[in-house]
């Protein structure tokens, strides 16, 4: 009896922990696998989240890495740059142009003798420089900009839409996204009792000038424009203004645009001949009696070359102000 009574104890303690056993395997195993399910990706998802060697951009991701390339043409001879922006036939549209709408470029008169070259590309083509504005005036300088109203006498302040004004107010009138600012050292160093003093006088008007802008339009972006040179037979160590006197007020702006992320285009040097002075081809008024400084088509073709380089590297992500600038000292 004992044995049997054994037997049937061991039979019912049994069959009560089997099915205990096996639920609790089974609960374990189906928690594992639910894991794994979560934690592995199906083969869509890997290729969704991998790039697609073919709808990559290559080129675009190697500009931006390479940095900027400057052209070689501008480190070329004076007569291989005289004779290509002699020839220079795309100047009639570039797919560039289109980045200089809404922009307005200011200037003397060689920004206003720009504007003109500019109105005779538009009658061919209407998209020349996109349909960027000018404000300029013959006389135009930073003192004047500083000094003068629509009511001074002899005003010398550009117009716009018939009424003269300064700058900021024009910048102010005007539906714009970009200011190209050149300097007009031409019309500004000499008014000064000395060279020295007529370049710290236009450096301090000028740099006061770009603080206004970004106070008064944070919106608005400014880019500078170095100054052009003299031609050889107006530059004179003994003159206020000479290329020594240019050169220096080039250098002192690049340098505060290079300390202040402000673009800084180099429009002057590609003009340059083997002497540092303005080149008889981009020359137009060579012998001048006052300062032979104006310019030719040819030296408005390089202008045009340079400022679609510009516009290229800055669509691209690469452009880099010039580190610096080479000094120049008049005879």
């Amino acid at each position: 009896m004992k044995k049997i009574l054994c037997l049937m104890l061991a039979l019912i303690m049994l069959a009560g922990c089997t099915p205990v056993n096996m639920e609790e395997d089974e609960s374990k195993t189906e928690s594992r696998n639910e894991s794994k399910t979560e934690s592995i990706s199906t083969p869509e998802s890997v290729s969704e989240s991998e790039p697609d060697e073919e709808s990559s951009t290559p080129d675009e991701s190697s500009a931006a890495t390479e940095g900027y390339q400057k052209p070689e043409i501008l480190d070329k001879s004076y007569s291989e740059r005289s004779q290509y922006f002699g020839e220079y036939w795309n100047v009639e549209y570039d797919v560039n142009d289109t980045y200089f709408k809404n922009s307005v470029f200011v200037g003397n008169s060689i920004m206003l003798h720009f504007s003109k070259y500019t109105e005779r590309k538009r009658a061919a083509d209407k998209g020349f420089l996109g349909n960027a504005n000018f404000f300029a005036a013959a006389s135009f300088s930073y003192y004047n900009n500083a000094h003068q109203t629509a009511d001074s006498k002899d005003c010398a302040l550009p117009s716009f839409r018939g009424q003269p004004m300064n700058i900021t107010q024009a910048v102010g009138e005007m539906n714009i996204g970009t200011v190209y600012l050149s300097l007009m050292a031409l019309n500004d160093i000499a008014i000064y009792k000395d060279g020295m003093t007529g370049i710290l006088e236009t450096y301090d008007l000028f740099v006061k000038l770009i603080d206004e802008l970004k106070t008064e339009y944070p919106a608005v972006k400014v880019v500078v424009l170095s100054n052009t040179y003299l031609h050889s037979s107006s530059d004179n160590a003994a003159h206020k203004l000479n290329n020594g006197s240019i050169s220096d007020l080039n250098i002192r702006v690049l340098d505060y645009c290079n300390q202040n992320g402000i673009d800084f285009i180099d429009i002057a040097s590609v003009l340059l001949d083997e002497d540092d002075c303005l080149g008889t081809e981009f020359c137009s008024d060579v012998g001048s009696p006052t300062a032979a400084c104006h310019l030719t088509d040819y030296a408005y073709n390089a202008w045009t070359f340079i400022l679609r380089d510009y516009a290229a590297n800055k669509l691209a992500g690469t452009w880099e102000n010039p580190e610096s600038m080479k000094g120049i000292i008049s005879k």
